[in-house]
């Protein structure tokens, strides 16, 4: 949308622009002769029926002009009831399909209210049906398509035929042929029906010309039937239509953008998206022109959607030496690699510190009463006294080895004839312990 907007706003602007120019020309002059036109029958009113003011002519076009609002028949002596189930059905129907004439409206409180309400639940119903009218629609062409292929026309031959045969029913049905039968009924001109049918079936819906409202013309019974499923009929293929006309200028706008990016350089064209390649000696069995309704649209809801499905239906590995933040590992099935050897070094490692402190706890309580008689001042080996000149403190070490771990334990006496012993693990690297054997 971020490079299509500016494009198509000003495209709507200057369709907008273009149109009322044209509208201003054709229709304005035709509205001043007819306000010219009024003019004059009213000063000829007026010096016909001397007795008659301009005030009391004025007072009269105004409670005309209520009455003809109401829906009140202000010409004949016939009344068409506007409010009975027949036209009541009609203006129901004007509402949930949003072509709203005009001519009928409510005017109670309860009665807009009401409409409101109506028309918030019956207006996404309708739409809904039409679009299901509109894929019945696009059903009897795929079953139109597969009489077409069984009887071995080509696959090109049988979209054409399809789609004509879509485009010239729908023109006939609901453009064409219409018109006939308001020229025989209401007496309207060709041009007027067909005018009537494009406004009502686009739902656009000016109400100038309404098909069964005249009290002055006896309708047949099903007159108005015919003419309400006609409308929803019409409008389930009109919408296909607009559909179909817009996939076909979108897929044109594809076909120049390629054309274009052909003359661009190598290194400033956009990736493409890679499309199935279909196998040419396969032969369809249907074929769908309105498949294009089916396809998703892909946006960034609709992407998140697929993403967290996924997650859903992909199992995280297991022991994945990784912190749980990385979603993008655990999402993945990614085999865990074996330890590198200084890892399993450091690993061997720990373990035996856990078994040297299991030992240690052990022989902590044999070990209590030679460190209490330490602690007495008892002589230590002179070998293992350790004196320092700079600090008043005494230590003795006992070294041991056990499988490369180097173990030495060391009291220390403090100036105030107070003794403490701890122990020392070194650990040396396999190398160095090599090197020590072969010496030995």
């Amino acid at each position: 949308m971020a490079d299509k907007g500016p494009f198509l706003t000003s495209c709507i602007i200057f369709y907008l622009s273009i149109g009322a120019a044209i509208f201003q020309i054709l229709e304005e002059p035709n509205w001043e002769s007819a306000r010219d036109k009024y003019q004059l029958q009213k000063d000829n009113i007026l010096k016909s029926y001397a007795c008659l003011t301009e005030k009391d002519l004025d007072q009269i076009l105004e409670i005309v002009s209520e009455a003809a609002g109401q829906g009140v028949t202000i010409t004949g002596n016939k009344h068409r009831k506007t409010w009975d189930w027949a036209n009541s059905v009609i203006f129901a129907a004007t509402i949930v399909t949003t072509i709203g004439y005009g001519n009928v409206a409510p005017k109670t409180k309860g009665g807009r209210v009401f409409c409101i309400l109506y028309g918030l639940c019956g207006i996404p119903l309708c739409l809904v049906w039409i679009s299901e009218l509109g894929s019945f629609f696009g059903d009897r062409a795929k079953r139109l398509s597969q009489v077409l292929i069984r009887k071995g026309i080509s696959v090109k031959k049988v979209q054409f035929t399809c789609t004509a045969v879509f485009l010239l029913w729908g023109l006939l049905v609901h453009l064409v042929i219409p018109p006939f039968v308001f020229m025989s009924v209401e007496g309207w001109s060709y041009l007027e029906g067909l005018y009537f049918s494009f406004i009502t079936l686009t739902t656009v819906g000016f109400g100038d010309y309404v098909a069964g409202v005249n009290p002055n013309i006896v309708y047949p019974r099903l007159y108005r039937v015919f003419a309400e499923l006609w409308i929803y009929m019409g409008l389930a293929w009109l919408s296909l239509f607009f559909s179909w006309n817009v996939h076909m200028v979108v897929e044109a706008h594809k076909v120049l953008k390629k054309r274009r990016h052909r003359h661009r350089p190598f290194y400033d064209q956009e990736p493409q998206p890679v499309e199935d390649e279909q196998n040419p000696n396969v032969r369809p069995t249907v074929i769908d022109i309105f498949n294009f309704l089916s396809e998703k649209e892909e946006d960034y809801s609709t992407v998140i959607k697929e993403i967290a499905i996924r997650a859903k239906r992909t199992k995280p590995a297991e022991n994945i030496n990784r912190s749980k933040s990385c979603s993008d590992i655990l999402a993945t099935n990614i085999e865990t690699l074996e330890h590198s050897p200084r890892h399993r070094r450091m690993i061997s490692i720990s373990e035996v510190f856990m078994n040297m402190n299991v030992e240690q706890d052990s022989s902590t309580k044999e070990e209590r009463p030679s460190l209490i008689q330490e602690s007495n001042g008892n002589p230590e080996p002179a070998e293992c006294v350790r004196k320092d000149a700079k600090e008043d403190t005494d230590s003795c070490a006992f070294e041991s080895e056990n499988n490369g771990i180097i173990t030495v334990e060391e009291s220390v006496q403090c100036s105030d004839g107070s003794e403490s012993r701890f122990t020392i693990s070194k650990v040396v690297e396999e190398d160095l312990l090599i090197d020590k054997n072969e010496k030995g």
